[in-house]
């Protein structure tokens, strides 16, 4: 059960849909693409802290998925760091009442949310 929450709140990320300026728009993944793939400097696109702090916080969540024993820590970090990005769409998306930005990072939350009540749970049940 922990293993399909953690790739729940994953992938859900990468659905969180984000607007800026005049007409530019993009979803998590789109813009993963396009730092990942595109021709340039690299290294500059990740100075950015959030362009590194979800980044970091989907390879903890990826390295949390394929532990044995998930550790709790690793997967909060995790959420904490994409959940600075998924805050900031959020804040953007109640600021411009954009409900296509706003009902985007539902899905996070709620997998968030799962994925801390599943893991307190068993940190309950161990003590």
């Amino acid at each position: 059960m922990k293993r399909i929450a953690l790739f729940c709140l994953w992938l859900s990320f990468f659905f969180c849909y984000m607007e800026w300026g005049k007409d530019q728009s993009a979803f998590v993944f789109e813009a993963a693409y396009q730092i990942l793939f595109r021709q340039g400097d690299k290294a500059s696109s990740f100075q950015h802290p959030l362009v590194l702090a979800p980044f970091v916080g989907q390879l903890f969540i990826l390295i949390a998925l394929f532990l044995k024993r998930p550790d709790r820590r690793l997967v909060w970090a995790g959420i904490i760091l994409m959940g600075l990005l998924v805050f900031f769409v959020l804040l953007a998306g109640a600021l411009s009442l954009n409900a296509k930005t706003i009902l985007s990072v539902l899905p996070f939350i709620a997998s968030a949310v799962w994925s801390v009540r599943l893991f307190r749970a068993c940190l309950e049940a161990s003590l």
